[in-house]
C-alpha cells in the first residue's frame, strides 16, 4: 500500500507530478495520443467532389471522396463521422482497403491522399439494413421554400458534408442522405461550389419539417467534436459573474457551502458591518471560522478589507474585477479557505503496478490540513455529458488517495448520459494471456497469433555465387504477405543473409536468442509480419468523448490497432482489468 500511494506524501512538498507521456491512436479506439497537431491548415478545406462509384465484387458501390486531414483514422471516419457499428468495424476496413487498392496500411492514413468511403458498407457487406421498405416510408414532402423551417449552422475545422447532414438531421439512408443534399441546395442558392467549404461559413439546414421529408428528426448522435467543446480551460472561458450557480456546484463538491441570501454580521472594533450576501456571496466550510466573501466587483475598499481579514473578524475577501473567469475566482477562493493548489497543467500520476493511472482537472488542489490525517488530492472538472467516467474507476482513485469529481453544465444542450447496450450491466472480465518465457515456444506463440502455418527447423537452399550453392539452416520458415520469411536463432552472417534476399522475394529475420532480450525480440518478430508497432508507454483514454487526458491509463508495451491487440511486460493491477476489457482489448503478457 506504501508504494501505492507514496505520492501522496510528495505531496506536501508539492513535487507529484509527472511529466505527461505522449500517445498516437493509431485506429480502433482512439486509443493511443495523437501526435502533435500538425501546423493549423488554411480556412478552406476539400470535401467530397460529388457521388462517385467504383466496383467491389462485380457491383457498383457508391461512395464519397475524402481527402485525409490531420488525426484522421479510419476509426474516426467510419465509427465516430459516419456512426458505423463498432463490433463490424475490421469488415468495414477490409472493404476500404478493397476500395482503395492504392491504400497500402489502413492504420496509417497519409495526410492529403483521397480515400473512396462507401455511403452504405452495412448493405456492400450484405448485412440487413435498417431502412423501410418503400410501402412503409412516408411520403416524400417538398423542398422546403425561403419561408420554410430551418436552421443555421456554422461550418468547423474537419466537416465533412455528408457528416453534418447526419449528426444535425438524423440521417442514416443512402437514399434520404442524397434528398437532403437536394435540399440543403435549394435552401442555399448563392453558394454554387459544394465540393468545398469554409471553415467559420454558415450555411441553411432544413429544419424539423424539411428533415422529416428525409427522415423522422432524430436526436443528434453524441460526436467527439460535440463533446469536447468542454475543455479542461472551460473555467477560463467563462465569467464569474453569470456563473454564480457553477461556482456553487464548484464549491458544493468541495465540501463548502455558498450563501447567497440574507446578511452576514462582521463585528469590528469600530461597529458592526452587514454585508449583502445578494451582492457579496459568501462561501462557508465546515470548520468554524472558515469563510470567505467573494467581492465580484472589487467595491470593497483596501482599508476595509484589511479590517476583515484581521484575526479578529476572520473574514477573507476574494476580489475580482468585471469579466474575471469563473477559474480565477474559484482558484483564489479556495486558496482564501486553506486549500493548496496544484498546478493545472500538469496531470497526477498514480503508479499501480505496471499501470500508470492519469488524471487532470479544471482544479487539482489539496483540503486543508486535516491534522494527521491522510492527505487527499481533489480533481474537479467540468462536463457536457453526464455519466462519463465508471463509478468503478472513480472507487479506485479514492482508495489511491484521490477524489475526483465532474460537474455537469446547467444548460439545455448538455448532451444526455449515453445508454447502455443491451447486456452491458454485465462486468467486462479480463482473461490476460501469458506468452511462454523459453523464447523459442515464444516465437511460435507469436505465428500462432497471427495465423500462420509455419516449417520448423531446416535447410534452406542459398546460390552464393555463381557455381557455388548453400544448404543454410533455418529455424523457421513461412509464407507472410507474398513474401518467404525466413527465421533463424543465430546469425548467418553477412554474406549468406545478403544472398537470401536477393531478388527481394525472401524475407530474413536473424535473432541470436542467447543474446536478445524477450522485448527486443517481439520488436524484429512485428517487423516481420509488417507492423510498425513500437514499445513504449500505450496511453488509453478513460472515455473518448471526455477533454483530451482527463483521466488515461498508460501501460508500457506493443499495440497492435488492427488487433486491438496489447503485449506488455508489465503486471495489470486486478482493479483496473475491467478497464481493459471494457476497451475490448486482447492483453497478452511477456517476461
Amino acid at each position: 500500500m506504501e508504494s501505492e500511494i507514496s505520492f501522496l506524501h510528495r505531496l506536501a512538498t508539492i513535487i507529484l507530478l509527472s511529466t505527461a507521456l505522449g500517445i498516437s491512436p493509431a485506429s480502433g479506439s482512439a486509443q493511443e495520443q495523437p501526435a502533435k497537431p500538425a501546423q493549423e491548415e488554411p480556412a478552406q478545406m476539400q470535401l467530397r467532389r460529388g457521388v462517385k462509384s467504383r466496383e467491389y465484387q462485380g457491383k457498383n458501390v457508391e461512395g464519397e471522396e475524402r481527402v485525409v486531414r490531420p488525426r484522421d483514422t479510419l476509426w474516426r471516419i467510419l465509427i465516430q463521422e459516419r456512426g458505423l457499428s463498432e463490433k463490424r468495424f475490421k469488415r468495414y476496413v477490409l472493404l476500404v482497403g478493397a476500395l482503395n487498392p492504392n491504400l497500402k496500411n489502413p492504420d496509417v492514413l497519409q495526410i492529403g491522399d483521397t480515400l473512396f468511403i462507401p455511403v452504405q458498407a452495412d448493405e456492400v457487406l450484405g448485412i440487413k439494413a435498417a431502412i423501410e421498405s418503400a410501402a412503409t416510408k412516408p411520403a416524400a414532402a417538398k423542398v422546403p421554400t425561403e419561408g420554410g423551417a430551418t436552421n443555421s449552422y456554422q461550418v468547423k475545422a474537419g466537416d465533412q458534408l455528408y457528416q453534418i447532414l447526419r449528426e444535425q438531421l438524423g440521417i442514416k439512408g443512402r437514399a434520404e442522405l442524397l434528398k437532403a443534399v437536394e435540399q440543403l441546395k435549394a435552401l442555399n442558392p448563392a453558394k454554387k461550389n459544394w465540393d468545398t467549404l469554409l471553415v467559420g461559413e454558415t450555411i441553411r439546414l432544413p429544419g424539423a419539417a424539411g428533415a422529416a421529408a428525409a427522415q423522422a428528426v432524430a436526436l443528434p448522435k453524441p460526436t467527439e467534436e460535440s463533446s469536447r467543446t468542454v475543455g479542461l480551460d472551460y473555467g477560463h472561458k467563462i465569467t464569474v459573474q453569470e456563473n454564480l450557480d457553477l461556482l456553487a456546484s464548484v464549491m458544493k463538491v468541495l465540501g463548502q457551502d455558498t450563501t447567497r441570501e440574507g446578511e452576514e454580521v462582521v463585528p469590528l472594533r469600530e461597529g458592526t458591518v452587514h454585508i449583502d450576501r445578494g451582492s457579496y456571496p459568501v462561501i462557508q466550510g465546515p470548520k468554524k471560522g472558515q469563510r470567505a466573501v467573494l467581492d465580484m466587483q472589487s467595491k470593497i475598499s483596501p482599508a476595509l478589507r484589511t479590517k476583515l481579514e484581521a484575526e479578529g473578524a476572520g473574514l477573507p475577501v476574494v476580489s475580482v474585477k468585471k469579466g474575471a473567469s469563473l477559474h480565477d475566482a474559484i482558484t483564489g477562493l479556495l486558496s482564501k479557505l486553506g486549500f493548496q493548489s496544484l498546478p493545472s497543467n500538469q496531470p497526477v500520476v498514480i503508479q499501480d503496478g505496471g499501470v500508470a493511472v492519469q488524471v487532470k482537472g479544471e482544479w487539482m488542489m489539496m483540503p486543508p490540513d486535516e491534522s494527521g490525517t491522510m492527505p487527499q488530492v481533489l480533481v474537479v472538472s467540468l462536463t457536457d455529458a453526464p455519466g462519463q467516467t465508471p463509478d468503478y474507476l472513480r472507487d479506485y482513485l479514492s482508495l489511491k488517495g484521490m477524489n475526483f469529481k465532474e460537474i455537469l453544465l446547467p444548460s439545455p444542450t448538455s448532451l444526455a448520459a449515453p445508454t447502455p447496450p443491451a447486456g452491458a450491466a454485465k462486468t467486462a472480465q479480463l482473461k490476460i494471456e501469458n506468452w511462454p518465457t523459453d523464447k523459442t515456444a515464444l516465437v511460435d506463440a507469436f505465428l500462432a497469433e497471427y495465423g500462420i502455418n509455419f516449417s520448423g527447423a531446416g535447410y534452406f537452399p542459398v546460390v552464393l555465387r555463381d557455381g557455388i550453392r548453400m544448404d543454410a539452416k533455418v529455424d523457421r520458415l513461412f509464407e507472410y504477405g507474398g513474401k518467404r520469411v525466413v527465421v533463424s536463432f543465430k546469425l548467418l552472417g553477412e554474406e549468406v543473409g545478403t544472398a537470401l534476399q536477393q531478388g527481394g522475394s525472401v524475407r530474413v529475420v536473424e535473432v541470436d536468442l542467447a543474446a536478445i532480450s524477450t522485448r527486443e525480440l517481439i520488436a524484429r518478430l512485428l517487423a516481420s509480419v509488417g507492423e510498425s508497432a513500437a514499445y513504449r508507454e500505450q496511453r488509453f483514454q478513460a472515455n473518448e468523448r471526455a477533454a483530451k487526458d482527463k483521466l488515461t491509463l498508460g501501460v508500457p508495451g506493443f499495440y497492435v490497432a488492427q488487433k486491438s491487440l496489447l503485449l506488455t511486460d508489465r503486471q495489470i493491477p486486478k482493479e483496473l482489468e475491467r478497464f481493459f476489457a471494457e476497451k475490448n482489448l486482447r492483453v497478452v503478457r511477456f517476461q
